[in-house]
């Protein structure tokens, strides 16, 4: 089977934030796993002196790999757009992307064995399609495949917004996505109880996967559905009890009007994605249009917002 590896070869002023930020957008593509490739900055190494030219090659490199299949051109258009939104304009880093094709031999079963079955919050277990596992109590599992997914639950952004949504998604709420990548968050919600789930992705792809994902955790498709395009031009004059959105914050902060015109008088937000860096802008943001925080979560770096419709 061939594989697909995207490598970002990396200069920046600061090469630890950098490797982070990059780490980051593979992780919102579904990526589990990274290579990192940096140079040896001293000569305190036996095997520095024995290839010398080796070591002096190494170029600071982020590496993920996916399994190619179908989405995989339109995936490496995407991931390349991506780094040219986050980084095309950045004086402090310069970067190329890179893409790499090779076959592995029985890659499809031997990458398997390093992909597990995560608790991801008090309920919810994300769980791969071959692995076995017998729920515990209340438990409630979404089945998602490293590699099929914009995001399998495992970064901090996606477990926060998701921990928020199972304490305050009650049965038969309405519930909007946006920006639902994987679709993660709309399987969550379907298995909380909500009688309606939309979700809006501004790219197909992302679409696209969302529907499988939907389809392989056996949401009814007329109690969810997915649609590509904008959060007015979806919607329209439609408003939820529930709007969930797990974005980075400089998105969230271009969105926040339109998503405050979608909830229902008393309805709630929930916003992931925001580093924390990014807080205290959103806050302002979010007081400025009259929305009210209920509740802050975070998990390292990353912070997650509650907020009430007032």
């Amino acid at each position: 089977m061939k594989v697909l590896e995207i490598k970002v070869v990396y200069e920046s002023d600061d090469l630890e934030k950098a490797k982070k930020e990059i780490g980051d957008v593979f992780y919102d593509f579904g990526a589990t796993g990274l290579k990192i490739e940096e140079p040896l900055t001293h000569k305190n190494s036996l095997d520095y002196y024995r290839d010398e030219k080796e070591f002096l090659m190494v170029e600071n490199a982020v590496s993920a790999y996916f399994p190619i299949n179908p989405y995989s051109e339109r995936r490496k258009i995407a991931i390349q757009n991506a780094f040219d939104e986050k980084f095309a304009e950045r004086e402090d880093l310069v970067y190329t992307v890179e893409f790499y094709e090779y076959d592995e031999e029985d890659y499809q079963n031997s990458w398997k064995k390093y992909f597990y079955t995560q608790k991801i919050s008090e309920r919810f277990v994300v769980k791969p399609t071959w692995r076995e596992y017998e729920p515990q109590d209340d438990e409630l599992i979404i089945e998602l495949d490293p590699g099929r997914a914009f995001g399998t639950g495992t970064h901090p952004t996606t477990s926060l917004c998701i921990k928020l949504m199972e304490k305050n998604i009650s049965s038969n709420d309405t519930v909007i996505d946006v920006g639902t990548g994987s679709g993660i968050l709309m399987i969550a919600a379907e298995k909380l109880g909500a009688k309606e789930i939309v979700g809006t992705d501004i790219d197909p792809m992302a679409v696209e996967v969302a529907r499988e994902n939907l389809a392989l955790n056996k949401v009814d498709e007329e109690k969810a559905k997915a649609y590509a395009g904008d959060l007015v031009s979806v919607v329209q004059d439609k408003k939820f009890d529930v709007v969930v959105a797990n974005i980075l914050a400089d998105v969230l902060l271009i969105l926040l009007k339109d998503i405050s015109k979608v909830v229902k008088k008393d309805g709630l937000v929930i916003l992931s994605g925001i580093i924390e860096d990014k807080l205290d802008e959103m806050i302002r943001a979010i007081k400025e249009i009259g929305l009210e925080i209920l509740e802050i979560k975070a998990d390292k770096e990353w912070r997650a917002i509650l907020m009430k419709n007032i």
